[in-house]
C-alpha cells in the first residue's frame, strides 16, 4: 500500500483546501511517475477532502496521458485530516492573547499576506501537540485518540478488502500517514503528531501487511519530484 499525501495546498489563502499551482503539478509528476512503473495500480483510494481528490485525478490525468489508466477512485471518509483548521479556529486567539509577536503575526495575515508567518507555524504546533497528548478542551471535536482509531479503521477496511499482492495507492493527508506509520512502528503520541510535519506533499510511503501485522517498507519519497518541487507546507 502506498500511502501518497495530498499536493501543495493553499496554505493562508481563504480557502486551504485547494491545491495551489505547485500542488498541481506535484499532483501530474507523481502521476507520471506512476504511469512509468513496471508494477500498475490496482486500487486507488481518496480521502474526502478536495485537495486529496484533486491529487488523484490530476495524477491520473496524467498518467492516462501516457497510456497508463489509472483505477477509479473510491473515497474512504476515515481517511480525513484531523480538524487542524477548527483547532486553530478556536485556540489561536487565546495564544495571541498571551503572545503579542503571534498577535502582530494574525494581523499581517488580515491585511493580506498568502503565508503564515514562523510564529503562527510555532503556534500551528504547539496547538497539534497540546491536542494529540490531551491538553486541550476541544468540546465537540475529534480527539487525537478518536482521530488514531478512524484512520486505522479505514487502512484496516482497505487491507480486508483488497488482501495481499495487490499494488494500492491512497492519497490522504500527513496526519493519516503518521497514523499509518505509528500502527507499523508502535508510536508515542507526541511522536506520531510530530511525524507529520517532516511528510512531504505528493510523497509516497509504503506499508505492507501479513495476517494483522504491519510493516513500514518506505517512508516519505519524493524522487519523482525536482529538488525545486519538494514542500512541506
Amino acid at each position: 500500500m502506498h500511502l501518497i499525501r495530498h499536493g501543495q495546498a493553499s496554505l493562508g489563502a481563504p480557502d486551504y483546501d485547494v491545491l495551489s499551482p505547485v500542488g498541481v503539478e506535484q499532483s501530474r509528476a507523481l502521476g507520471r511517475y506512476l504511469a512509468g512503473r513496471p508494477t500498475r495500480i490496482d486500487a486507488l483510494y481518496v480521502g474526502p477532502r478536495r485537495r486529496q481528490i484533486d491529487t488523484a485525478r490530476h495524477a491520473a490525468e496524467a498518467a492516462a496521458a501516457l497510456g497508463c489508466a489509472m483505477p477509479e477512485m473510491a473515497i474512504v471518509s476515515d481517511l480525513d485530516e484531523f480538524p487542524a483548521i477548527e483547532l486553530l479556529r478556536v485556540w489561536l486567539p487565546t495564544l495571541a492573547a498571551q503572545d503579542p509577536e503571534l498577535a502582530r503575526a494574525l494581523g499581517a495575515m488580515a491585511a493580506g499576506h498568502e503565508l503564515p508567518s514562523a510564529a503562527v507555524q510555532a503556534a500551528f504546533e504547539t496547538i497539534t501537540h497540546r491536542w494529540a497528548v490531551g491538553e486541550l478542551d476541544t468540546g465537540d471535536l475529534e480527539t487525537f485518540a478518536a482521530f488514531c482509531e478512524r484512520v486505522g479503521r479505514g487502512v484496516n477496511a482497505i487491507i480486508a478488502a483488497e488482501g495481499r499482492g495487490r499494488h494500492i495507492a491512497v492519497v490522504t493527508s500527513g496526519g493519516p500517514i503518521s497514523v499509518a506509520v505509528r500502527m507499523c512502528l508502535g508510536l508515542a503520541d507526541e511522536r506520531t503528531i510530530r511525524l507529520g510535519w517532516t511528510i512531504a506533499n505528493a510523497s509516497m510511503t509504503e506499508v505492507r501487511w501479513r495476517g494483522e501485522e504491519l510493516s513500514l517498507f518506505g517512508f516519505n519519497a519524493v524522487h519523482h519530484l525536482d529538488e525545486a518541487m519538494v514542500t512541506y507546507r
